[in-house]
């Protein structure tokens, strides 16, 4: 069996997603793959129930008797989901599995949004990952972030994202993410602000999301006097999500920093161009640096530039024209090039691990 440990509680984002469809996949691949979760209720995979861990304190307690747990029901591989549960890795290790690590998010130090890690947690993760037989990463910027070998694999877009409409559009400019401080989606809000601020322009805008920074958006809009222009909505069921990037010319990103954003990638199926901050992992270099050009990447000063307005209005003007190229790249990362090679990795240690005994 193989353990996808996810310690996260009360989010549903693109990390979750991720092992959701990599759960199904090995599943269907032949393998015997569960999600370890408190929340199996919000998972449509096979999953096994664990107490909450949300504190770290509580993580560390309950790690021991968890790995021997899962040892008893057959588990030979744990693939440790993200940061939050990387410095486990010795203590899976102690017990005898083969340990995965799965990053999502750029492993840095702390900047100066407080976002990061603090040295101590910086040097911690990076010792533990030592203790790792495979380190995959869905942000490249971690394949120079450890001391060990980290195979940078992506994210992916499921055949079920893509297809083609005759929408029409409602919105010039959208963001689709958690409400959460690392979004930095007052810039979003700034930026509109901005861009309306030019009397002959008219942008709509749509925030579709929830999170604990709603009441800061929303008091963000306000004090822009933004009501009309932009659109704050709640979260919608996954299998709608297609019609809404359908509804929009142009997906933006601001975040603070990113891994490889799943919304970037379900925009480009949808064949809708973005724009993305320099900051927001590898993002940035797949808008503009991986094959032909579907986007801009910015800085947070840029938006008061009126050179990178004018851009960013011309990218909303000619949005259609980008259409082929965001297909073709986003059909670059599918779910056999990337949950295929963590499944290959993953079968390679299983055959080890047999060998051994």
């Amino acid at each position: 069996m193989i353990c996808i440990y996810s310690p996260s509680e009360n989010i549903w984002g693109g990390g979750q997603v991720y092992i959701e469809y990599l759960c199904n996949y090995m599943n269907d691949k032949g393998l015997s793959a569960v999600i370890a979760t408190s929340e199996p209720k919000s998972f449509s995979c096979p999953t096994i129930k664990m107490d909450s861990v949300l504190s770290k304190k509580k993580r560390l307690l309950d790690s021991h008797s968890f790995a021997k747990r899962i040892k008893k029901e057959g588990a030979k591989v744990i693939v440790l989901n993200d940061l939050s549960s990387l410095w486990l890795a010795p203590i899976f290790k102690s017990h005898g599995l083969r340990v995965v690590a799965l990053l999502h998010i750029y492993l840095h130090k702390k900047n100066s949004a407080g976002l990061g890690y603090s040295t101590f947690e910086y040097h911690l993760l990076r010792a533990s990952s030592l203790f790792c037989d495979k380190v995959f990463s869905v942000n490249k910027e971690n394949v120079s972030a450890f001391p060990v070998k980290v195979e940078f694999v992506g994210n992916f877009v499921s055949p079920w994202f893509f297809g083609s409409t005759t929408m029409p559009k409602k919105y010039d400019l959208a963001i689709i993410s958690r409400l959460s401080k690392e979004k930095n989606i007052p810039l979003f809000v700034k930026l509109i602000e901005n861009l309306n601020s030019n009397k002959a322009v008219d942008i709509k805008a749509l925030i579709l999301g929830r999170g604990e920074e709603k009441d800061k958006i929303i008091k963000a809009i306000k004090s822009a006097g933004l009501e009309d222009s932009i659109d704050l909505q709640d979260w919608v069921d996954r299998a709608e999500l297609p019609s809404i990037y359908d509804s929009i010319r142009c997906f933006a990103i601001t975040s603070y920093h990113e891994g490889f954003a799943t919304t970037l990638l379900e925009a480009h199926a949808r064949g809708v161009p973005s724009i993305t901050t320099k900051s927001a992992g590898f993002c940035a270099e797949f808008i503009e640096g991986y094959g032909a050009e579907t986007g801009i990447a910015f800085t947070p000063e840029d938006i008061n530039s009126t050179e990178f307005q004018q851009k960013v209005l011309s990218l909303i003007d000619n949005a259609e024209s980008y259409y082929d190229d965001c297909i073709n790249k986003a059909k670059l990362f599918n779910e056999d090039e990337v949950l295929g090679r963590i499944t290959h990795g993953v079968e390679l240690l299983l055959d080890k691990n047999q060998k051994v005994r």
